[in-house]
């Protein structure tokens, strides 16, 4: 593999922020990592431009079943009452010492027990706009369906729209009106999205193209990226 292609190594840092490389490949990644200072600025690049999408995700509080899930794991003892002089006492230190390991371990319990692991998803295509900014990705899942989304918020006006556009040998393909808010996606059927080529987003009136081809500015376009073997 080439690891010296702008595209690839574009590609392998997007996955690497987004935690979906694969195991086995994430380890390889890391050792590239250590040798080379370049990729590592790629790294904190996309590090740093998908932050926002972090702060577009819900925080999520364990169910009261995860707690009990512990409690039956660790075999914890009763409640003592409280009596004179507990601080000092050895029921206190020890059921601190419990409640200690029981915050430990809801983590893992929660992680491995409650919460599915995410689906395996590949980086297929960065648009960025005439300055090299990336402002779209697009993922494939495993089924093949891909995902184009908003790096961060994208400004449009009330009276225009986004429209993603694929173009593989021969006129532009429309797939459908993109939302500016980031973590709003279109999701496409694998079959919409050519196996190589170019996705492109331009600026059409409120209800897309009115003539099946682009009429507004491109603002945005990027490469499809091959499948990693």
């Amino acid at each position: 593999m080439n690891y010296e292609s702008p595209e690839l190594r574009e590609q392998l840092a997007a996955e690497y922020v987004l935690g979906t490389m694969p195991l086995l490949v994430r380890r390889r990644f890391e050792r590239l990592l250590g040798a080379d200072p370049a990729l590592r600025r790629v790294v904190e690049g996309w590090t740093t431009r998908l932050e926002p999408i972090d702060d577009t995700a819900d925080e999520l509080e364990p169910p009261e079943r995860v707690w009990h899930a512990v409690e039956r794991r660790l075999a914890l003892p009763p409640v003592l009452e409280a009596r004179p002089g507990w601080f000092a006492s050895l029921a206190f230190w020890r059921g601190a010492t419990l409640a200690a390991a029981a915050v430990a371990a809801l983590a893992l319990v929660y992680v491995a027990v409650q919460i599915p692991p995410p689906t395996p998803t590949l980086v297929v295509a960065i648009l960025s706009d005439d300055k090299g900014d990336p402002g779209w990705i697009a993922q494939r899942d495993t089924g093949g369906d891909v995902a184009v989304a908003p790096i961060g918020k994208v400004a449009v006006d009330a009276g225009h729209a986004l429209e993603l556009w694929a173009i593989a040998d021969g006129a532009p393909k429309p797939l459908g009106l993109l939302s500016p808010e980031p973590g709003r996606k279109l999701m496409l059927q694998a079959s919409l999205v050519p196996a190589s080529g170019v996705l492109a987003v331009s600026v059409e009136p409120a209800g897309g193209s009115p003539t099946g081809l682009p009429t507004g500015p491109v603002l945005y376009k990027g490469k499809l990226l091959p499948r990693e073997p």
